[in-house]
């Protein structure tokens, strides 16, 4: 069995060759007034616009997407907090927290991406890691795995620090982690209103959500708002139609509403998402020659997906390269076939059809044990021992 040695090509590049054969035409890039922009697909990773996506900024509040990730990952919804002097001191933005008082981590997070409440992220920081230069360390750590590169976070809500920074691609890097695995994140910040308790009064905080594109803007579903004088109006936002989420950073914009929604608008406008086949789905039963057992579930390594330009979707096709039969030994994950999918006779996307069990193959001493654990089996259901 053959397979292709190219994993996967950038649409960058694949655009490219489109442009160069004159075959695909594209709308003018979106204008947006941000010293730095992207806009991405949740489902693929693929940038579909950029301007300085790589330049290292302040990110104000944005901070917080990160700081729930660590906490939804790293802590229990239900855990109880206590609220510390400090927590309920901090400047700025404020769910107005009181020293002493006791809140569930859950709504923590709540007033931390609603509110954006400062306190909020500092109660969070010292109940995760103890305190905030350590919780600020399994932020960065957690960054890096994550492929936020050029990320480094000195406190968990923003406020401008020397040192303090990332990047518009890393956000959106961030917020589509935090969207596809996350449910409670994307559940919160999609949501436009809420109340957390407040102790020792007779009536809840009512909390309304800083990010007005979920009002703005059809199929709005997140993310975070940040605002600091050094920053300026930054936002991270994302959107859904047709089963298609988009991202968008803006960082230090001059309107960042009518930016957020040019890049959102741009990418619906301009290209389709196409699905084949999830993750981890079965895609048929392959027969195993010489083996312990007569067959392996064939199953798709990744989701098979791509996303283009809206006017070469319907020449797009799929083709499977999977043999009749593979020969034992085979071990799990091990790859057994792939799924190509083409723009005319260009490759566009690979996806690798993987073994879902280990096989090892057939030897007379194998056989004979097995034969006997058969044996033993059924002597032991009759009673025989």
């Amino acid at each position: 069995m053959q397979f292709h040695n190219l994993k996967h090509i950038s649409i960058y590049a694949v655009m490219l060759f489109w442009l160069l054969s004159s075959s695909v035409s594209f709308a003018a890039d979106p204008h947006v007034s941000a010293d730095a922009a992207i806009v991405m697909d949740v489902t693929t990773g693929e940038i579909l616009f950029e301007k300085n996506a790589r330049r290292q900024m302040p990110p104000a509040s944005t901070t917080k997407i990160l700081t729930a990730i660590v906490a939804l990952e790293n802590g229990n919804p239900l855990d109880i907090v206590t609220i510390s002097k400090h927590a309920a001191y901090t400047e700025g933005s404020s769910v107005h927290l009181t020293p002493g008082e006791k809140l569930t981590l859950d709504d923590l997070l709540v007033g931390l991406l609603l509110r954006s409440g400062n306190d909020s992220a500092v109660a969070i920081a010292e109940h995760i890691a103890g305190s905030e230069q350590k919780f600020a360390e399994l932020c960065n750590t957690r960054a890096k795995e994550l492929g936020a590169q050029n990320t480094i976070f000195r406190n968990p809500h923003g406020l401008s620090m020397p040192g303090h920074y990332t990047t518009a691609y890393d956000l959106a890097l961030l917020a589509r982690h935090a969207l596809t695995n996350l449910p409670r994140f994307a559940d919160i910040v999609s949501t436009r209103e809420d109340t957390i308790e407040w102790d020792g009064r007779s009536y809840d905080r009512q909390l309304r959500n800083t990010n007005k594109l979920l009002w703005m803007f059809e199929g709005a579903d997140g993310v975070k708002t940040g605002t600091t004088k050094q920053a300026g109006q930054c936002l991270v936002s994302s959107a859904t139609r047709n089963d298609q989420q988009l991202v968008a950073v803006v960082l230090h914009s001059g309107g960042r509403w009518n930016d957020s929604i040019q890049l959102l608008q741009y990418g619906f406008n301009n290209f389709k998402l196409l699905k084949f086949a999830d993750k981890n789905s079965l895609y048929q039963r392959l027969t195993v020659i010489k083996g312990m057992q007569g067959y392996i579930d064939a199953v798709i390594a990744d989701e098979v997906s791509v996303i283009v330009p809206n006017t070469i979707a319907d020449s797009i096709r799929i083709e499977y390269d999977l043999a009749s039969s593979i020969e034992a030994p085979v071990y799990h994950g091990q790859k057994v076939g792939e799924i190509i999918i083409y723009h005319q006779n260009r490759i566009i996307r690979v996806v690798d059809i993987v073994a879902g069990q280990e096989v090892m193959d057939r030897t007379l001493v194998r056989l004979i044990i097995n034969q006997l654990l058969i044996t033993y089996q059924k002597l032991a259901g009759w009673g025989c021992f």
